[in-house]
């Protein structure tokens, strides 16, 4: 056989056996992909449903990178296989989305729900996630899972959501009717329980920004009544001190915030100097409430200087009539003679703490200008009722109609003047 057969001979058989290799080296690998297809965890049917209105998102789009690279990442399991971000990150909208539908997808499943609140309870600790929840409709979720459920886990968790979410400027525009739920939850539960302390600190934290205190002051005779409820548990009457200290930097509340009952100067005094030295937390405690008698104070004190400008005291006529105030009430503890007598003997600074001294003198003072100014202007009250000037000429004709009234030469040319 010529060598150039030879040559062409050899060369097909080692196109064919490289064909050979390579046609099977192919197939072992498509078999490798297709039987990893097979064992690939599938996501349960619930799932998918939930997220179908969210352009069908797969668990890579509501996981981070972060959790994605890093084996030690913690995360949640949700029904069974699916999993879901721990919080440990900020939430993008999208996951933001989801995670909100999933409080509607696992409503009977206590266990599935407890975890997703963890989620968002972790999550809202960073402003991007508040904002992103509250524009996915969680809060309003949360608000109306804390009105139907009993389970005291699940109204703990909400009120840990609640927490974070308060503090955002943006997030608390959609706190409505969140504080008369909590107020109602905190004075049904018991002392001491953990719905009634977890409550108290949402509370807190609804106060620090002025966007709710409308609904607190709509509420004012159940927190009176709560805050009257907390004051012989240390750890209680701490959050409520902190709940109206909140409260009475807000100029429009006073007016309000006099109604309030159960938190009278001498009771409190009494009970909390007796536990100052064995306990700080009383001390605390009574700072702010020293604190927030100081701020009315000072408050009734710009609203009764501003009446002095007034001859008819229109802007600061409702702070002498005790008539509409409860048994009890905050107001008296200012404008009664017999609790302000009280309150002399009370307010001298004895402790060893210099801020609680300091607050009580400073209370002492505004206490003594409340009674100095009330004094006033109830003297210029009595002066202008004993004497009536007319001083136009429509007042005049409307005087000179009326039989029983007699009109003086020196009135008259006064008027004309």
């Amino acid at each position: 056989m010529p060598n150039r057969q030879k040559f062409y001979i050899g060369l097909g058989i080692s196109v064919g056996v490289c064909t050979g290799i390579g046609l099977y080296l192919f197939y072992r690998h498509q078999r490798q992909i297709a039987l990893s297809k097979i064992n690939r965890p599938v996501t349960p049917p619930i799932i998918l449903s939930s997220l179908k209105s969210y352009n069908d998102y797969q668990y890579a789009d509501m996981t981070s990178p972060s959790e994605i690279d890093n084996d030690d990442s913690e995360s949640i399991e949700f029904f069974n296989e699916t999993q879901i971000p721990d919080g440990s990150v900020p939430l993008t909208p999208d996951q933001a989305s989801i995670l909100t539908r999933f409080l509607y997808e696992c409503n009977d499943d206590e266990e599935q729900l407890h975890c997703v609140l963890t989620s968002i309870a972790n999550a809202s600790s960073f402003k991007e996630s508040q904002i992103n929840l509250a524009n996915a409709g969680c809060i309003t979720r949360l608000r109306d899972l804390l009105l139907k459920t009993d389970n005291e886990i699940t109204k703990c968790k909400i009120f840990l959501a609640l927490n974070n979410l308060a503090l955002n400027d943006f997030a608390i525009t959609q706190f409505s009717s969140i504080v008369s739920i909590v107020i109602k939850l905190c004075c049904t539960s018991p002392s001491n329980s953990l719905v009634r302390f977890n409550g108290l600190i949402l509370l807190i934290n609804m106060s620090v920004l002025e966007y709710l205190h409308e609904e607190y002051m709509n509420n004012i005779y159940e927190l009176g009544l709560l805050i009257e409820s907390t004051i012989k548990n240390e750890d209680e009457a701490l959050s409520s001190g902190k709940i109206l200290v909140n409260l009475s930097t807000n100029k429009l509340n006073l007016e309000s915030l006099l109604k309030i009952t159960g938190v009278e100067l001498k009771p409190i005094m009494n009970l909390f100097t007796s536990k100052i030295d064995q306990s700080p937390r009383s001390e605390q405690t009574l700072l702010r409430f020293l604190s927030f008698y100081c701020n009315l104070a000072d408050m009734i004190i710009n609203e009764l200087k501003e009446g002095e400008g007034d001859t008819n005291n229109n802007n600061c006529s409702w702070l002498f009539d005790p008539k509409p105030q409860r048994q009890g009430a905050l107001y008296f503890e200012f404008f009664n003679n017999d609790k302000q007598t009280l309150a002399r003997s009370l307010l001298r600074p004895q402790y060893t703490s210099t801020q609680i001294n300091s607050q009580m003198k400073r209370l002492y003072q505004s206490m003594d200008k409340i009674r100095q100014c009330h004094m006033d202007l109830s003297i210029s009250s009595n002066k202008n009722d004993q004497s009536t000037v007319i001083t136009n000429e429509n007042s005049l004709d409307t005087l000179t109609d009326d039989k029983n009234v007699i009109l003086t030469n020196e009135n008259l040319s006064s008027d004309q003047a």
